[in-house]
């Protein structure tokens, strides 16, 4: 049996002591050190300092090629959490083997359809309805295999719109793998589409899937951080642009997006949990957007807002 490669130390911790727990883990030499807000938590009642509800549990993770000493980290966080007033948290040690997953997932992603989508995997026979817009994407190493809500819920929406709208000028704001992209540009092939991501690998992804879904001719993908290079203005403006990001930065560019939208045009959120869908509506009807339809699957919502 091979050995893990590495131990993972994961603590869920109230949010108050998530700056300190991160110090401890990194003052113990942690070769990688990450926190996340925690799905399932509530509201604290706390605002960051961007206005948005902080949640009230977080993780902590902290990775290490040798397994960790658990009772020297239980003696910091039992210290720091009678300092700070914070409720003793969960600490969980546990191997991370070393199985290639991006290779079993995609063995393991089915076909599945999604209106007029068709989402399959290079190693899966093409459709055999002509009716279908068959959308190739393997497991990578970006975001979006059509299998998350999220992404379904976004290629929901687009199915949607294309009962009723031609559409010349989109955009995929945060592309990933470029499946958004990739849709939009199948859907409406005369088109143009811009795929933006602030990851390069995402963009680098991105445009190997627009080649393997032939429609690299109308699908142009570049590193942006979000708005912030000059081409995506000087492409626009849009008059449909998908964002399957996260909700706080959804909010935060709420401003951009309208700005880069023609007038009636359309507007995709999604990465957000039906908790947090107010916080996005607000965001985007103070811009003078409307909610057009909702579409949730299981704790996620996608948003289409005109």
């Amino acid at each position: 049996m091979t050995s893990p490669q590495l131990w993972q130390v994961k603590i869920r911790i109230y949010y108050t002591g998530v700056e300190s727990v991160v110090q401890l883990l990194e003052d113990m030499e942690m070769q990688a050190v990450s926190w996340h807000e925690c799905v399932d938590a509530k509201p604290s009642g706390q605002l960051d300092d961007q206005g948005f509800p902080i949640a009230e549990e977080f993780y902590v993770e902290g990775y290490n090629k040798t397994f960790p000493n658990h009772d020297l980290i239980s003696q910091g966080v039992d210290a720091l959490s009678a300092l700070f007033s914070f409720p003793m948290p969960t600490i969980i040690i546990e191997a991370v083997d070393n199985t290639d997953w991006l290779s079993v997932c995609y063995q393991q992603l089915e076909p599945h359809q999604l209106g007029r989508y068709y989402v399959y995997g290079s190693h899966n026979p093409d459709p055999v309805d002509s009716n279908m817009i068959p959308l190739k994407i393997d497991a990578a190493t970006a975001f979006g295999s059509g299998e998350h809500p999220t992404t379904s819920g976004c290629l929901l929406a687009l199915d949607e719109l294309a009962k009723t709208n031609q559409f010349k000028n989109m955009l995929d704001m945060g592309c990933g793998s470029g499946i958004l992209a990739i849709a939009m540009a199948k859907t409406w092939r005369e088109g143009q589409v811009l795929a933006v991501d602030n990851d390069p690998e995402s963009v680098r992804v991105t445009k190997q899937n627009a080649i393997l879904n032939e429609c690299n001719s109308n699908l142009i993908a570049l590193v942006s951080e979000g708005f912030a290079d000059p081409k995506v203005s000087q492409t626009g403006p849009f008059e449909v642009i998908t964002a399957n990001i996260l909700a706080k930065p959804l909010c935060m560019m709420a401003h951009d997006i309208k700005s880069s939208l023609v007038k009636d045009g359309y507007v995709i959120l999604s990465g957000l949990l039906d908790r947090q869908k107010e916080m996005v509506l607000k965001a985007y009807e103070a811009e003078g957007l409307s909610l057009v339809t909702i579409h949730s699957i299981e704790d996620w919502v996608t948003l289409v807002l005109q």
